[in-house]
């Protein structure tokens, strides 16, 4: 795998516990748009009254590309972690999901928080980080 698709897949799960911020955030952009000021005085028409406004958040909900991809992700995150052992899931958080990770693997292993060998250990998250970019479609070859 090439080391810009993992680079990309760990930037990814280092977003994971954002996204639902994340697509929160997306939502209020869409349900409250920033309009602009119309300095333009008189000489327009009016307003046919209509408003379809609550339609269109509806569809631009469901078909916004940036909320879409962000649920994506989280669904894919999801299922790799159901898919994996207690150790792998020590790995993955403390690497990836704190906002200040206190150990590094060697310091996983050295302090009793995962019970694998070294070379075991970054075979556990290389295969988990090849999971998520086989689900996010980053990686086709098996």
């Amino acid at each position: 795998m090439k080391r810009s698709t993992i680079r990309t897949v760990e930037d990814i799960l280092r977003d994971y516990p954002k996204i639902d911020k994340y697509i929160e955030q997306r939502e209020q952009e869409l349900r409250y748009p920033v309009t602009p000021v119309d300095e333009n005085v008189g000489g327009s028409r009016a307003q046919n009254g209509f408003d379809d406004s609550a339609d269109r958040l509806i569809i631009t909900l469901d078909e916004d590309k940036r909320i879409n991809a962000l649920k994506k992700q989280r669904q894919v995150i999801d299922d790799c972690l159901d898919e994996v052992g207690e150790d792998t899931e020590i790995i993955i958080d403390e690497l990836y999901f704190r906002k200040r990770p206190r150990y590094t693997i060697d310091g996983l292993i050295s302090n009793g928080l995962i019970h694998v060998s070294h070379t075991k250990a970054f075979g556990l998250r290389n295969k988990f980080v090849k999971e998520c970019a086989k689900g996010l479609g980053l990686y086709n070859l098996d």
